[in-house]
């Protein structure tokens, strides 16, 4: 709260409705999401070395944990919102960002970046139109603990930083919760064509988290990886708006692994 309380304060006045969203208001609200996140975490960790005592305790342990596990999906879809009126009007991204706190700069930067490159790459060019829709059950995904582990494996067996993998799970699928196929025929969370499967799935199954992602490590060391992640990523897509957007959302997830947790709630509700 204090960090809220440290902005400076302005006399509010009308605004005209062809203006972008005030940044005060914006960079408020992203600090106060981040708060409520914070606390959240802090919550389920103090919650989670709690040893209950009978069936009461464990009720109420269960309780507390599903309260501050929604208290934290729920402030990370609002910052979400937050985010994409950024990237809607770089007046007010370049006027936001050095309003919040040091360690939120850089990734808020980073996934704005990814977000700009994903709108070009969808042949969007009016930034300000694209709007979010909390379309999928946050559910439909495994645990993004047990996805991080499969990052880690990844890079563990084939040297890919697992910041890549997490950012093409997130691109290609919102982290599985949108399978396919695609238009092109592509399959699963890491969205692979069939044939190509063939040659990098190893006998597992596209559809499942696991295998696509220690497929898609060793896909990406067929093309270069890691030495050459741009020529890699490009075999991935062909297209460099989208080398882009993986490089910039991999970059967010570097610098505050915290936020690969907020992003998994995005575009979810539940």
């Amino acid at each position: 709260m204090a960090l809220v309380l440290a902005l400076p304060v302005q006399t509010a006045h009308a605004q005209d409705p062809g203006l972008g969203p005030n940044p005060r208001h914006e960079a408020a609200r992203i600090i106060a999401a981040e708060l409520t996140m914070g606390q959240a975490s802090a919550d389920l960790t103090a919650i989670a070395s709690q040893q209950p005592a009978g069936l009461m305790e464990s009720l109420r342990r269960e309780l507390a944990t599903d309260r501050a596990a929604y208290d934290f999906r729920a402030a990370a879809r609002q910052e979400e919102l937050r985010i994409y009126e950024l990237a809607g009007y770089a007046s007010v991204e370049s006027a936001v960002v050095p309003l919040l706190p040091s360690g939120v700069r850089a990734p808020v930067s980073n996934t704005i970046a990814g977000l700009h490159s994903l709108y070009i790459l969808g042949g969007i060019d009016q930034y300000y139109l694209v709007n979010v829709h909390f379309t999928h059950p946050y559910s439909d995904a495994k645990p993004v603990s047990l996805l991080r582990s499969y990052y880690l494996e990844a890079q563990r067996l084939y040297g890919v930083d697992a910041s890549y993998l997490a950012s093409i799970n997130f691109i290609e699928s919102n982290f599985g919760r949108i399978n396919g196929p695609s238009s092109a025929g592509a399959q699963g969370p890491m969205q692979f064509l069939p044939g190509t499967w063939a040659n990098y799935g190893q006998g597992g199954d596209i559809n499942d988290p696991h295998a696509a992602i220690l497929a898609a490590a060793r896909y990406l060391v067929h093309y270069g990886a890691p030495t050459s992640m741009r020529v890699a990523i490009w075999h991935y897509n062909l297209d460099y708006d989208y080398v882009d957007a993986v490089e910039s959302f991999a970059r967010a997830y570097r610098t505050d692994p915290g936020w690969l947790d907020r992003m998994y709630y995005w575009n979810t509700f539940g």
